[in-house]
């Protein structure tokens, strides 16, 4: 009995699960992949198997898998396609050190002694330093668009799972969201139909909520599917 309670349970990795660059759902799932490798398997399951037991639409699972697929450290071959079912096998994998690469933490600029200040010496270190920073910033705000999460105007989405993705940490503007939908899912068309009338309302006089903004609203168009 232990022993089955024990392997219900996916270990997250403490840098894994501090950082800002993943989703909570893509944290998990990459996760759940990395058990698998410890047990000296690989993965190879189906997209419909892989929302079923994240408790998911098939859509979302699949924009979850398409997502990280962007990423070096993680790859998904589809494999065994059958026609009869339209669903095909995923055999996944992380590649652990590049995920580390990839969870390293930015150079710390508390080696640099931001006290000095002899004019002699301009601290150029510090200079180049910084200007590393703003295009590391530029660097992430570019991937952040490439890495939107794609969904076909059908599919079923998860209010908790988008909002998140689109930038949303604060509980109140999600169950904010979530109340005036009266939904926690609907379908994507449903959904940019409803974010341009929040976008739209956020100018009325007297409206309290979420605030839906320009590229907020930008972004969601950018996630509707070809």
């Amino acid at each position: 009995m232990k022993e089955k309670q024990m392997k219900s349970f996916v270990k997250v990795d403490y840098n894994l699960l501090a950082t800002t660059k993943l989703s909570s759902t893509q944290k998990l799932f990459v996760s759940y992949i990395i058990g698998w490798q410890k047990n000296g398997k690989i993965c190879f399951e189906t997209n419909n198997t892989l929302a079923l037991k994240f408790g998911m639409k098939y859509g979302g699972m699949r924009s979850v898998i398409t997502t990280l697929n962007k990423f070096d450290f993680f790859k998904a071959i589809k494999k065994d396609y059958d026609e009869r079912t339209g669903t095909s096998g995923h055999e996944i994998r992380v590649n652990i050190e590049k995920l580390e690469s990839f969870l390293a933490p930015e150079i710390s600029m508390q080696n640099f002694d931001a006290t000095v200040e002899d004019e002699n010496h301009p601290l150029p270190a510090i200079t180049n330093a910084q200007s590393e920073d703003s295009n590391e910033e530029v660097k992430n705000s570019k991937s952040f668009e490439d890495m939107l999460i794609t969904y076909q105007l059908g599919d079923t989405v998860n209010i908790y799972f988008i909002l998140e993705h689109l930038g949303y940490k604060e509980p109140d503007d999600v169950l904010d969201f979530v109340q005036k939908a009266n939904s926690t899912s609907m379908n994507f068309q449903k959904f940019i139909a409803f974010a341009k009338n929040l976008h739209k309302d956020k100018n009325s006089n007297g409206y309290e909520g979420i605030i839906i903004t320009d590229e907020v609203l930008a972004n969601i168009h950018q996630m509707i599917q070809d």
